[in-house]
């Protein structure tokens, strides 16, 4: 049915198209973490006004028994409001004006507007609509003729000018009279949940591709994109193609093939020599392995050559390697930036890790002629060593312009400890081929499980990233993606189809799990922290002092994310 939907959208613009799965996705992530709040806030009897995906003004909503369900406009968070959470203390006042209507001879509604008509009207001589103890729920009050007292029925409503309805809070039933259990299993659902949702996604993934048979070597799946063909797919290979022979090594299954493939790469060497059976025929390519030098965001995926090119500059021939896709992280906004298609000749770089300026530095100079060539300096670079590119700028109008080293923008490779953090290889040398997949019971729950605590994990490692001195920190905030980051992602994913868009939806839903439980005021892990310390010091923390900490840290994280959105914004434009 989903996937019917994704295919009958596929005519649509694809900012549409991602607009609606963006809001799906968001949608099925937080509903599910809200009804963990909710499910376990009813089985331990606590009141739930109401139930809410989205923030600001409200589009829908449909009251079920005590509590109201609403859908938001701005999808992006949501919330269950439990009884206890706001107090309702000096709402009715000595001598306040008020109506009762009464059911069965017990109080439905107290009215607090005063132009409202209501059964009994009179002024309050005293209440108690909380019943601590073993008090009854009442209230007395003084009528034209004498003075009334009546008993409150558990349900009843406040009832407020222009007919606002609240429910009144018997201390019984809201957050705090519960047990530390039950109020532990209430903030840590909606986390629970997110985990749940995760895995369950995995799983459905990983039965739907099965995994891969490393005992064939038979090629399951040739790479290529709409934009360019990748190494593989342009030398011929095909689907169902078995391997025989790499670079004159006989192999009879993948690993073996991968084991040959990493004798090539380690060797710096990007050319790779392969023997195919094809319908009992012998097929011999020869394949240059696309490379992607992510410490510094360099490839030539796209490229039109990944040997060296020769181009023509006011009729001197001059060669160099075409620059493919980028994402170079450069140290400061510089006025010249290398990008695709450009002609890179030469790297200057600076070998240091301090923080000494870098104006009068003799940066070490090397002509580029190869792929390896690179390969074999970034290998080197261990630190935050510094980079200048010598390269042939590509015009709109198809001619070169000359960038020199001093010119140049200057980058800065990531660290090894920070790509090692987000296991990320520093070099990526593919020819776009992925082996045959089967199905295993075992081997797919094992799968979903593994991916499950890739993603789990990753966030801590991220924190620690953000946490580092700054002196060799890398990674900051604005590296950190709000809802507008998470669209573009969404966007990027939608043509890679609808199973890459569920293992998208189970990320996003740990990260989210995860960043919910995180010791931070205002958020469930803050407020878990806070029934730590009750559980260790036997005595409940000030609920106005948690309340005031709690809203300073709102207000903190409010002022984050509208940074981050900001940067995203930015990013977007860019």
């Amino acid at each position: 049915m989903v996937i019917n939907l994704f295919l009958a959208l596929s005519g649509f613009p694809l900012v549409l198209v991602a607009i609606i799965a963006f809001i799906i996705i968001i949608g099925v992530i937080i509903t599910v973490h809200e009804l963990g709040h909710l499910f376990f806030a009813k089985k331990s009897g606590i009141l739930c006004h109401e139930f809410s995906i989205g923030m600001g003004p409200v589009i829908f909503k449909h009251q079920f028994k005590e509590t109201l369900f609403c859908i938001r406009a701005i999808p992006i968070g949501g919330y269950v409001s439990m009884a206890g959470e706001e107090s309702l203390d000096g709402i009715i006042k000595f001598n306040d004006n008020i109506g009762l209507n009464l059911e069965d001879g017990k109080v439905s509604e107290i009215i607090l507007d005063e132009k409202k008509e209501a059964q009994i009207r009179g002024n309050v001589i005293e209440y108690d609509i909380e019943g601590k103890g073993d008090n009854k729920l009442h209230i007395s009050i003084k009528t034209e003729f004498q003075t009334e007292y009546y008993e409150i029925q558990d349900d009843a409503f406040l009832i407020f000018n222009k007919g606002k309805r609240h429910q009144i809070e018997p201390y019984n039933r809201t957050f705090d009279a519960q047990s530390k259990w039950k109020r532990f299993i209430t903030l840590f659902a909606g986390a629970m949940n997110n985990f749940l949702l995760a895995i369950f996604l995995y799983i459905i993934i990983s039965f739907a591709t099965g995994v891969p048979n490393y005992e064939s070597n038979e090629i399951g799946e040739v790479s290529y994109t709409d934009a360019y063909d990748l190494p593989a797919y342009k030398a011929g290979l095909l689907a169902g193609d078995k391997i025989i022979e790499v670079s004159g090594n006989a192999v009879t299954n993948w690993n073996e093939f991968q084991e040959e493939l990493e004798k090539i790469y380690s060797k710096d060497q990007t050319t790779i020599s392969l023997k195919v059976l094809r319908d009992d025929t012998e097929k011999s390519f020869t394949i240059e392995a696309y490379t992607y030098i992510t410490s510094i965001g360099l490839s030539n995926i796209g490229a039109s050559n990944y040997g060296l090119t020769t181009i023509d500059i006011g009729g001197n021939k001059v060669s160099g390697l075409e620059v493919g896709e980028v994402a170079v992280r450069y140290k400061e906004t510089p006025n010249t930036s290398i990008k695709k298609g450009d002609i890179l000749v030469g790297l200057s770089v600076y070998y240091d890790d301090t923080d000494k300026a870098l104006g009068n530095v003799d940066f070490e100079k090397k002509e580029i002629t190869s792929w390896s060539e690179l390969i074999t300096i970034f290998k080197d670079i261990t630190s935050a060593s510094k980079i200048k590119f010598a390269y042939y700028s590509l015009n709109d109008d198809k001619s070169y312009t000359y960038i020199d080293y001093d010119a140049s923008g200057l980058a800065e490779p990531y660290t090894d400890e920070v790509l090692t953090n987000q296991r990320i290889d520093k070099i990526q040398q593919k020819i776009g081929i992925s082996p045959s997949m089967h199905f295993s019971f075992f081997g797919c729950l094992g799968n979903a499980f593994v991916s499950f605590g890739d993603d789990f994990t990753l966030i801590f490692r991220t924190l620690k990233l953000l946490i580092a001195p700054s002196g060799v920190r890398q990674v900051g905030v604005k590296n950190l993606s709000s809802f507008v980051g998470i669209f573009s992602m969404v966007e990027s994913y939608i043509n890679s189809g609808f199973l890459a868009l569920l293992g998208l939806t189970a990320m996003l839903s740990v990260n989210i799990g995860v960043v919910n439980l995180l010791p931070i005021p205002a958020l469930d892990g803050g407020r878990i922290v806070f029934l730590l310390v009750e559980a260790i010091t036997k005595k409940k923390p000030s609920k106005k002092v948690e309340n005031i900490i709690n809203n300073i840290f709102f207000v903190l994280i409010l002022i984050l994310f509208v940074y981050v959105t900001v940067n995203d914004i930015i990013r977007l434009v860019k």
